[in-house]
């Protein structure tokens, strides 16, 4: 599973980007313009074509969910709510927060696997060997978030997660499409 996390400020030609990689085979688009007040992220989410928005998972206004037929929420590990609209994700930030989890939750991100490429100064501290052992036993899905390029692919693959998120590889790049379609490339090789 790729999915692709939204860049938080908005983007050059973001409508038109997200629209290609839908086109190239994007499987999931999280939207997380948290900032972002509710007439802001409908006006987002209208720009966006009816037939991908079954691929779209909102982290905040929760009820356009609904309202839009979107894929699901996305609600950080300690969340106390009962919502439940489509699918349910979770982020974690170690073995422990997942093994903790009482939420029942389609799939979770694990980050940071890697130093991130977006934030400045979020490393990793994970150790290889330890997530690979983690993840060998787990029925649940646990996409790996964090530093994910197409050099991080092979090593995301051993360590055994079900799929990668994508963000600065992505909104960072001079040629966000063409770097999604290498990502892409090498994570279904």
């Amino acid at each position: 599973m790729i999915i692709l996390i939204s860049n938080p400020e908005p983007v050059k030609d973001e409508h038109e980007i997200i629209r290609q990689l839908f086109n190239d085979g994007l499987e999931v688009f999280h939207l997380r313009k948290k900032e972002y007040p509710e007439s802001d992220l409908t006006t987002f989410i209208e720009n966006i074509p009816e037939k991908y928005r079954e691929k779209i998972v909102l982290h905040s206004h929760y009820h356009l969910a609904a309202e839009y037929g979107l894929r699901g929420i996305h609600v950080p590990h300690n969340f106390s709510g009962t919502t439940r609209i489509g699918t349910l994700s979770i982020s974690f930030h170690s073995p422990e927060e997942i093994q903790k989890s009482e939420i029942p939750f389609d799939y979770g991100f694990l980050s940071p696997v890697f130093d991130s490429i977006s934030k400045e100064g979020y490393q990793s501290r994970f150790n290889t060997n330890e997530v690979k052992e983690f993840l060998k036993n787990r029925k649940e899905k646990i996409i790996a978030l964090g530093g994910i390029d197409e050099d991080k692919i092979e090593a995301v693959r051993d360590m055994g997660f079900s799929g990668i998120a994508l963000l600065g590889a992505i909104w960072q790049s001079e040629h966000p499409i063409d770097k999604f379609k290498r990502i892409k490339e090498r994570w279904l090789t």
